[in-house]
């Protein structure tokens, strides 16, 4: 079953509900809905969300994300290869988002950084969480600790979304531009620590 996890907060209703119809709609496999209401940001709606968890896979996404028909088949076959897919996006104009790099039309199972989507096993989100409490930069790190755990991400077409860009709490507190530059540095904050970390224990050997 998948475990499928969606932030909302106020204001971004109609978002909300076209997300769930879409989910509902055109995932195959068994899959349970959980909507976390009014964190401060995604980080902490994710890790909460995956508290309450009780899939096998676990899927974290956004109220302005429409999934395309068959997006999970082709994100599990990643995951049945060991690697972590990363989405095709598309804006609420069908012109291309991202594809594994912004702005990029990338080949299937092209090896790329980092999904703005995530999903991955139970096991891996183990392995890999929880997210930092940021609003933007939670999918950097997840491919990154992921990465780091044996898993690469790749794109697969297939697990495809619209992107709606809902404005409303775009930015969690800040402007869009603030926002991504906090976030950006706590990112590199907490990547410097843990290498730091590594170093040390390299060293202690």
């Amino acid at each position: 079953m998948i475990s499928i996890v969606v932030p909302t907060i106020r204001g971004r209703e109609e978002h909300l509900e076209r997300c769930v119809a879409e989910y509902e709609a055109n995932t195959s496999e068994k899959f349970e809905l959980i909507i976390e209401h009014d964190h401060p940001a995604c980080g902490p709606g994710w890790n909460t969300g995956a508290e309450r968890a009780t899939g096998d896979i676990i899927h974290f996404t956004a109220d302005d994300l429409e999934p395309h028909e068959g997006w999970d088949v082709a994100a599990l076959e990643a995951l049945a290869r060991g690697a972590l897919p990363a989405p095709r996006l598309v804006n609420q104009h069908g012109q291309l988002d991202s594809c594994g790099l912004h702005g990029v039309e990338m080949e299937d199972w092209a090896p790329v950084p980092m999904s703005v989507v995530p999903f991955m096993t139970r096991e891996q989100w183990q392995a890999i969480g929880p997210v930092l409490p940021i609003h933007y930069f939670t999918d950097n790190w997840i491919s990154w600790r992921g990465a780091r755990a044996g898993w690469p991400t790749v794109v697969r077409r297939g697990f495809a979304f619209t992107h709606w860009w809902a404005e409303v709490g775009r930015g969690a507190g800040m402007t869009y531009q603030e926002r991504m530059r906090s976030d950006q540095a706590a990112y590199l904050a907490a990547v410097a620590e843990v290498e730091a970390s590594d170093g040390a224990v390299r060293d202690r050997g």
